[in-house]
């Protein structure tokens, strides 16, 4: 009869969503890499435009391995496209107080405590004021780390990954 036979059970979570969500981070070899964990987990930041103008912010890596969200309470479609970049659309991730912004207020912050996402293209950077300079540290080495992994895979590996952004992982 139809219908009627035992379906197979997956092994060790296999084929459950949870281990679907970690199959990009294992593709990239980064599943136990301290500080791509710590991205996953997010971290609430200030996000610097001026020495008036600081805005508290919560920013993760997605569990495509390669999206980091950045929360924001604005409305427009604009500032929602703006609220998450993908790791290969960073020029570079600089330490310390070395943007035009945060030289202003070297002295007022800790300057390990600080990082800049420099973007490639037209896009503004992104100063940031972490809680220690730990956090710091996790968020630049990480995002190099997952930078180079994603550099290093073929083509066909970055498609078979990242169908639906073939052009931003690229």
């Amino acid at each position: 009869m139809l219908g009627n036979r035992k379906k197979a059970v997956p092994v060790n979570g296999a084929g459950t969503s949870e281990s679907k969500a970690i199959d990009p981070l294992r593709n990239l070899g980064v599943q136990e890499d301290e500080d791509v964990k710590r991205m996953l987990q997010g971290s609430s930041m200030v996000k610097v435009r001026s020495p008036r103008w600081q805005k508290r912010r919560t920013l993760k890596l997605l569990e495509d391995g390669v999206t980091i969200w950045c929360q924001s309470h604005k409305t427009s479609s604009w500032a929602k496209e703006q609220q998450s970049f993908s790791v290969m659309e960073v020029e570079c991730v600089q330490e310390g107080c070395q943007s035009g912004i945060l030289r202003q207020m070297v002295g007022s912050v800790p300057e390990g405590q600080c990082l800049t996402v420099v973007f490639k293209g037209p896009r503004k950077s992104l100063d940031l004021l972490c809680h220690s300079q730990e956090e710091a540290k996790h968020w630049a080495r990480g995002i190099r780390t997952l930078q180079e992994r994603v550099e290093n895979m073929t083509q066909k590996e970055k498609l078979d990954q990242y169908p639906s952004r073939p052009c931003r992982v690229g």
